[in-house]
């Protein structure tokens, strides 16, 4: 997988989890200041192996760890849509 490819799940990813946390605001006060969040798809193993990586590699020394286990991703939270071009 590449650069490219990672960038693109995690974007889908970290969006959807943004916006679980609007509708869940409990579990964001349950992250600590300054933590980095892992995001790990139950899915995805590939990305979940990936992110651990990234994650290793930047994690600030003493910085708290957030592991945030994905079980499964709908393709779009919208339920209706109308466009109108003009």
């Amino acid at each position: 997988m590449d650069r490219k490819e990672v960038f693109a799940r995690n974007q889908q990813l970290s969006t959807e989890f943004e916006l679980y946390l609007l509708d869940h605001p409990e579990l964001e006060r349950q992250i600590p200041n300054n933590a980095l969040i892992v995001l790990l798809p139950e899915y995805d193993a590939e990305l979940s192996k990936t992110n651990l990586e990234i994650a290793a590699r930047n994690r600030e020394e003493s910085q708290p760890v957030v592991y945030v286990r994905v079980h499964r991703l709908r393709k779009s939270r919208i339920e209706g849509l109308e466009l109108k071009v003009a």
